[in-house]
């Protein structure tokens, strides 16, 4: 049949063309206007039986992993003189006035004025507190002026530091800018853009963003606190968080499936990975105060661990991007040439996943590179070498973040596409 393989052939790449210019304006993820193609019943039985012993291994890692529900001791710097929490109220400024140090009462917590402040440079304040136990009252208030700090005036919506002492004393002090107003705005507005073009399919991805973030407040987080392995936390919660957010996004379907699939498969190889390259580059993950922090506060923590665990929840958005792509071309294919064997569809569908890897490695690069922007500018101006810089702990956990999860993503392209090729074929597997 050299003709009808000729026309399937002509059809194939037709719809790889559209297929390829669906990806330039978006990544084509919402599939074309037909129907999709029709995966066989064994298929479907072939993608449960895959997909059924994973889902009940994630569901048993949960409920093992859970975190408890005991008090975990607060750290002194976030406690107040007595032993509380020191807690956050809003207020705004009446009065902001420099003046020498000493006119006024400073705050017990307030932070030092650095070595290159004047000692004779502070702020007199007055504000008037809109929340909290003490609403509606004045205060004045006296802060060292930091030349590297940010100015308050007049006017200013801003938050306190509310500690008290053993006494029963109230201190206050300058913590930071209110922004709860501009935020939820600009969240407001996030979400109406997004239901505006996506409809269903935006709505759904938002609340898949708040489960998201529910699973990241309610689970992760106290997890890893528990002293929980930060691996299998991370993994357990990236495979709940896709199992539910692939689903209610895209719908339940057979090329939801292949997606979900490949993007397991990539998430289990950048895990494996991820360990081999911390232990090769004996990180130790003390290049942050941050992580310096946490790991005084509580020794249990594993901060190599940390870093893998981070690695893995920072891989899973791009990485679900890429697969859910995959899939989606490989069912435009095959829509579109209905004979096509798998590794026509297979051959097809990685020409358009080629031009995917290529756009999402320099994107994997320039994101770590802007979350490290201002550890390179220091490193810049202490005139350290590139390889000094590269190699030394901060940098080189960004290095392994970075080679790691491309390594996953570019892995997980041909993964998808080969599930999904065999799949989306219209015949019985």
């Amino acid at each position: 049949m050299p003709g009808a393989h000729s026309a399937n052939r002509r059809g194939l790449g037709s719809a790889e063309a559209e297929a390829e210019a669906d990806h330039g304006h978006g990544h084509g993820h919402g599939g074309g206007g037909g129907r999709p193609a029709a995966a066989s019943r064994r298929s479907r039985i072939v993608l449960a039986v895959l997909l059924v012993p994973l889902f009940a291994a994630t569901a048993v890692g949960v409920g093992a992993l859970w975190p408890g529900t005991g008090h975990r001791p607060i750290p002194d710097v976030f406690r107040a003189p007595d032993g509380t929490p020191i807690t956050l109220v809003n207020a705004t400024i009446e009065r902001a006035e420099r003046g020498p140090c000493g006119g006024g009462t400073v705050s017990e917590a307030a932070s030092p004025p650095p070595a290159s402040a004047s000692a004779t440079a502070c702020l007199e304040l007055t504000v008037l507190i809109t929340s909290g136990p003490d609403a509606g009252r004045t205060r004045p208030l006296e802060q060292s002026v930091d030349p590297a700090g940010p100015t308050f005036s007049a006017g200013d919506k801003v938050r306190l530091g509310r500690s008290t002492s053993p006494g029963g004393g109230v201190d206050y002090y300058l913590s930071d800018f209110q922004r709860g107003r501009p935020l939820g705005i600009l969240a407001l507005v996030f979400a109406l853009v997004v239901v505006a073009v996506a409809r269903w399919r935006g709505l759904a991805a938002l609340v898949g963003m708040a489960l998201t973030y529910l699973m990241l407040v309610f689970f992760l987080l106290p997890a890893l606190l528990d002293g929980r392995s930060p691996v299998a936390v991370s993994l357990v919660s990236a495979a709940a968080v896709l199992f539910v957010l692939l689903y209610l996004a895209h719908g339940p379907s057979a090329r939801t499936s292949c997606a979900l699939l490949g993007t397991l498969a990539g998430l289990g190889l950048t895990g494996v990975l991820g360990y081999l390259a911390i232990r090769l580059t004996t990180l130790t993950g003390l290049g942050s105060d941050e992580s310096a922090s946490l790991k005084a506060f509580d020794g249990r923590l594993s901060l190599t661990g940390l870093i893998l665990a981070g690695l893995v929840i920072g891989s899973l958005g791009l990485l679900n991007d890429v697969t859910v792509t995959q899939a989606s071309a490989v069912w435009e294919l095959a829509d579109a040439s209905p004979h096509a064997a798998p590794p026509e569809l297979y051959r097809s569908a990685m020409r358009i996943g080629r031009d995917h890897i290529a756009s999402s490695i320099y994107t994997i690069m320039m994101a770590y590179a802007g979350a490290a922007l201002p550890s390179l500018l220091l490193f810049t101006l202490a005139d350290r070498s590139a390889l000094d810089v590269v190699t030394g702990d901060l940098v080189a956990a960004e290095v392994v973040r970075t080679a790691v999860g491309a390594i996953g993503l570019v892995l997980s392209v041909p993964i998808t596409t080969g599930i999904a090729a065999l799949v989306a074929a219209r015949r019985a597997l």
